[in-house]
């Protein structure tokens, strides 16, 4: 490359993978997934591919299995993703006997007490995470209310959404936090569900909150060029959008796809800063690329050219990065 940056990677702590989704358990264990038996690469999914199937196993995930293999099977913290890698490539029945004996030693539970339909149909839905098309949310019933709660509110300086307002000020200082390792860890991974009617950001007075754009996969970050446009990474389609100007309705006038083909973009950076950046560098989620750019530029200029390849796997898949101001120096998140 004719730049001479030094890249700054945040190294990852190595860790053991605890999860169906290891590649690192794959190599070490025989040809059959998690040493399935030989029989069960012969079951048959009998929802293969069926979107009803889909759209219950994703409801079944969210409830049972989202909270420690992540959101759409991104995976978190140590345990890797479902949406590729190992059990991608292995046969919808070493996926279910697996899911049904489960492994002690891998931190995965058995999930017999489950019907054998919900079963399959969780293998259809975490088989079906590679497209797209996959839903990430789940459903809500028409004429969805959230449930109240009769729970006190927490003790100053702490507090929760149900108390919160914008320009609430709350001072969290270190005699306030309990000592470290006071308690065991935890995860209480969210449950991602589709907007319910009426739920909206609040604002200051003065301000109101409009909706800019609609119908994206799995927007992760954006960055605004010297020009004013937005340029957006769309995770899950590997797309780089941009928006152009904003109409009295608030929608952006023009919107195009800057880039795509992309491995689940995240991170986006001008360079050199300033405001005539030549190049965009996106960071996928196994590698640094970069697109010639000039301001206004609404396509890129020309295909995608290697920078780096940062560490990756095990569960953290954003790669961000930002350029120091004088531009030499240019930091990779690991994670």
């Amino acid at each position: 490359m004719s730049l001479k940056l030094k890249l700054v990677f945040a190294r990852a702590i190595v860790c053991l993978f605890l999860s169906i989704g290891s590649n690192v358990c794959m190599e070490a264990q025989a040809a059959h997934f998690h040493n399935a038996p030989a029989f069960s690469a012969q079951e048959k999914n009998p929802y293969a591919g069926q979107h009803a199937a889909i759209v219950e196993g994703a409801r079944l995930y969210a409830r049972n299995c989202g909270s420690c293999h992540g959101i759409g099977g991104r995976g978190a913290g140590k345990i890797p993703a479902l949406s590729h890698g190992a059990l991608q490539s292995v046969p919808d029945g070493e996926v279910f006997w697996f899911i049904t004996t489960g492994s002690v030693a891998n931190g995965m539970p058995s999930w017999a007490q489950s019907s054998e339909q919900q079963r399959w149909q969780i293998v259809t839905y975490v088989k079906a995470l590679k497209s797209s098309t996959a839903p990430r949310t789940i459903s809500l019933p028409s004429g969805y209310k959230a449930a109240p709660t009769n729970a006190a509110a927490a003790l100053e300086p702490f507090s929760d959404p149900r108390f919160q307002h914008p320009g609430t000020i709350h001072k969290v200082s270190v005699q306030d936090l309990p000592a470290p390792y006071s308690t065991e860890s935890a995860n209480n991974g969210p449950q991602l569900v589709i907007r319910p009617p009426g739920a909206w950001p609040k604002a200051t007075a003065g301000f109101h909150v409009q909706r800019y754009a609609t119908g994206l996969d799995n927007p992760r970050r954006m960055r605004t060029a010297p020009n004013g446009d937005i340029f957006l990474a769309e995770s899950n389609s590997g797309i780089i959008r941009v928006f152009r100007g904003i109409t009295p309705e608030g929608k952006a006038v023009e919107t195009h796809v800057f880039a795509k083909g992309l491995n689940e973009p995240c991170g986006i950076a001008f360079y050199p800063p300033g405001n005539d950046p030549q190049w965009i560098y996106v960071g996928n989620t196994d590698s640094v690329v970069r697109f010639p750019y000039q301001n206004g530029d609404l396509e890129a200029r020309g295909a995608a050219e290697h920078v780096a390849d940062p560490p990756h796997g095990g569960g953290h898949w954003t790669r961000d990065k930002k350029f120091t101001s004088d531009g030499k120096k240019m930091f990779v998140s690991v994670g």
